[in-house]
């Protein structure tokens, strides 16, 4: 829980976006989403063509 309210003071992110990033950091998957908010932070994000892309790419 520290953690998530760290997220959602150092990048100004609502609870649930901040959860999200959270659970992606701790698993070390990326995040794959339309949010703009997430842009900001350290891990970034993946829209949902990009993780597409990106996983075609690796078959």
């Amino acid at each position: 829980m520290e953690r998530l309210i760290a997220v959602v003071s150092e990048y100004h992110l609502d609870f649930d976006d901040a959860y999200q990033y959270v659970a992606a950091e701790r698993n070390e998957v990326p995040l794959i989403s339309f949010d703009t908010a997430f842009d900001r932070t350290e891990l970034g994000r993946l829209t949902p063509q990009e993780a597409i892309l990106r996983q075609v790419g690796q078959e």
